[in-house]
Parts: structure tokens; sequence; C-alpha cells
């Protein structure tokens, strides 16, 4: 019996590390429009690459006329870790640029194949990497960044700035997240999408998933999980967050944003939520939510930027 409990969660490991069917990582109605000018002007009109993976690229767009110290706006785009594009947030780069920021969306290598979660936040180094040495040759300095983030892009982004600032060649001052994976060590995650994929695929249940969670063959593999859960790497230190969510999200449980809210109060850390009451993980049925979210990300982004 033993054994056949250490298999079953073995499998929710590996689906775990390569499927999670997360989606919800397209852009929605509710995207920043962007702000069209004179002042909108492309860095290079060919993508920079970051590494030597295909997938190791980004849209770099710098203000036009400012030299010196610019703030950087750094948008991460989702879709379960293994799919999803950098174009997703290109109106937002674009509009933000059109503000004075430098702005950046990155693509990323995805999971599976030996890539795993560690080396998509190594990805997001060596991006702003190349987004600070790019900029430098424009006589543009920037040395603080606010990243963005929506779904697993989110999940990244707050992994990242939590747990990678003092490595960071752009040191993350804030993060603004969006039906982020923030606890994979939430029962209700478990009994979520990814649950109910996982179940399907290897015959069992999800609610005897969240059982093993929560069982001693669990506990070997909890400190991974706890590892990769943003809501754990919560400190004092932590950078100031915003954060929205859907009480109807059924991909990523509410709770996960909950979990997430308790331990940034609990560490006094800045940060806003907004719930969206009446929308799921695309966040698509609170119009009043969604203005709220715009003009909190635009004041985190100035506040954290200057």
């Amino acid at each position: 019996m033993l054994q056949q409990l250490i298999s079953l969660f073995m499998s929710f490991i590996a689906f775990f590390m390569s499927l999670f069917g997360f989606g919800g990582g397209g852009k929605t109605p509710e995207d920043p429009t962007p702000v069209p000018g004179p002042e909108v002007v492309y860095l290079s009109e060919t993508t920079l690459s970051y590494g030597a993976d295909q997938d190791q690229t980004l849209d770099l767009f710098l203000p036009a006329g400012k030299t010196g110290a610019v703030g950087l706006v750094l948008f991460v785009h989702g879709g379960a870790w293994v799919t999803g594009t950098k174009e997703t947030y290109l109106p937002e780069a674009m509009r933000y640029q059109a503000l004075g920021y430098v702005t950046a969306s990155i693509n990323y290598r995805y999971l599976g194949n030996g890539v795993l979660p560690a080396d998509e936040l190594d990805d997001i180094t060596a991006a702003l990497r190349a987004i600070k040495a790019a900029c430098a040759e424009k006589g543009v300095s920037v040395s603080r960044t606010v990243m963005v983030g929506s779904s697993s892009g989110a999940h990244l982004a707050l992994l990242y700035a939590y747990t990678r600032q003092q490595e960071a060649p752009v040191k993350p001052v804030a993060v603004v997240s969006s039906s982020a994976p923030t606890d994979f060590t939430d029962p209700a995650f478990i009994r979520s999408g990814a649950g109910e994929l996982l179940a399907g695929s290897i015959g069992v249940s999800t609610d005897t998933l969240a059982a093993l969670m929560q069982s001693g063959v669990a506990e070997m593999f909890v400190p991974t999980l706890k590892a990769l859960s943003p809501a754990k790497q919560v400190t004092r230190d932590s950078v100031p967050t915003l954060m929205a969510h859907g009480k109807e999200d059924t991909i990523v449980p509410y709770s996960n944003a909950e979990r997430l809210d308790a331990a940034l109060t609990e560490k006094g850390v800045v940060h806003d939520f907004v719930t969206f009451p009446n929308s799921g993980h695309a966040l698509l049925n609170d119009p009043d939510c969604t203005l709220r979210f715009q003009a909190l990300t635009a004041q985190y982004i100035a506040t954290y930027l200057g």
C-alpha cells in the first residue's frame, strides 16, 4: 500500500512539473489599452536574444528622448509554464513606454525536456542582464524593476521577486500579479483544475490526492512544493505586492490568493488585494474591479519606479 501511495504521489509530482493545466495567460479584454503617440519608439526592429535557446527572447522598448536613470517595467506572460508568448503584453509595454518607462516583454523556456522552474527563473535573470546591457548602449541606466505577470507568469514574477532579489541584475522593487498560483500545498489547489486533470490521468479522485498532500507520504515532497510556492517565501523584506484574483476561478482556487494575502499581512509587507467577486481565471466579469486594478497597477509603477 505504501508503495502504491508513493507511486501515485510521484505521478502527481511529474504531472505538476510538466503539465499544469492553468491556461488563461492570453490577452483579455481588461488588458490596458496602448497609448498612441509620437513618443512610442521601438528600440529595435528585431527581437533581442538573451540566450542560445529559441525561446530566450524579449522585446525591449525605450522612452524617446530619455537618458540616465529610468525604471523598468518587466512583463512575464502566462500560459501554464508550457505555452504563451511575449506578444501578449506588447500593448501594455508600449503604453508604459509612452509614459516614460523602459519596458520589456519576455519569452522564457517552457517546462519539460529537462527545463525546471529554477531554469525559468534563471531566464528572467539572463533577460534582465541583457536588458541592462542594451539600455546602457543607449545611455539609459536601469537599476529597478516592477514585475508584472498573469497566471503562471505571475507565479514566476512573484517567486523571482521574493527569492532572487539579491542576485537580480535589475532589482525588483514591486510585483503586480493576477490569477497567480501561489501555494501548491493548498488542498483546494489539488481539487482544482490541475488536480482534476491529474486524477483523470492516473485514475484516482482529487480527494485522494488532497489526502496525500496531508499524509506522511506527501510530507516527503512538501519541501519541494513549498520552495515553488510564493506564499511560502514571503519575508518581512519582500517587495510590495499588488494582486488580483477571481472568486469564481476554477483553475487556480481563490484560496491561493487568500494564502498569499495572509502571508503578506503577517509579515507586514505593503500590498493590495483586489477581489473580482464574479470572475473566473481570466477576470472578465467585474469591470469596476478591472478599472481599480488598472489604476493600482499604474500607481504601483509610478510609486516604486518614480
